[in-house]
């Protein structure tokens, strides 16, 4: 994964976790930094530096009630802070469904071009899920989905396996990772050489270190 997209994951995962604080204080003042951490499964001192990291902009503030506790509540500032954070989530969530699914389309339409109307997506995350949303508006079928580390049965009403060999016959594949993307990858071509793979363009400088 280039450096440039590893950091702009990392800064996505710093603000989702803040939006989930601020989300968690509007509906639960007596919210503790070890609940919270444990609700969003990182360490009780990074949750400690979120808190603290809100409490210093102002988002949220703590005030005494009696036998000594401490509650937080969201400030105007704070409710600012989470709208903006959901509307920009939702945003970013919205262009990244589009551009796949596009993409995803007119990839597998290029499939279905050369002959290759059975697929398997190998993948198991959300850009597989919408693979085979897609792929319901294009000839081709999407016999299953290669996820080894996956504990999901199926997606999108089709199976989930760890090995190739646990689905129907397919003429095709198609890539839909970001997890270890030119692993995925290149396991592939040396397992099934001369099975074609198709990779969309969101993956390609993962997979070829450069964009083609």
């Amino acid at each position: 994964m280039s450096d440039a997209l590893v950091q702009k994951k990392r800064n996505e995962g710093r603000q989702e976790i803040v939006l989930r604080l601020l989300e968690q204080v509007e509906v639960d003042e007596s919210v503790s930094q070890d609940r919270f951490a444990k609700r969003v499964g990182i360490a009780k001192g990074l949750a400690n530096a979120y808190f603290n990291r809100c409490l210093q902009k102002g988002w949220i503030r703590l005030r005494q009630v009696p036998k000594q506790r401490f509650l937080y509540y969201l400030t105007p500032k704070g409710f600012s802070e989470k709208a903006r954070l959901t509307a920009e989530f939702l945003t970013s969530s919205y262009k990244f469904y589009r551009h796949v699914r596009e993409e995803m389309g007119s990839l597998m339409a290029e499939a279905a071009r050369q002959g290759h109307r059975r697929l398997v997506v190998l993948g198991g995350e959300e850009l597989a899920e919408i693979t085979a949303i897609v792929s319901d508006e294009i000839p081709v079928e999407i016999v299953g989905f290669v996820a080894p580390k996956s504990s999901r049965k199926t997606i999108v009403g089709r199976p989930v396996a760890a090995s190739w060999s646990g689905l129907q016959r397919a003429d095709g594949a198609i890539l839909a990772t970001f997890e270890n993307a030119r692993a995925v990858y290149d396991a592939f071509c040396a397992e099934h050489v001369g099975m074609p793979i198709f990779v969309p363009r969101q993956l390609r400088s993962l997979v070829w270190n450069k964009p083609k």
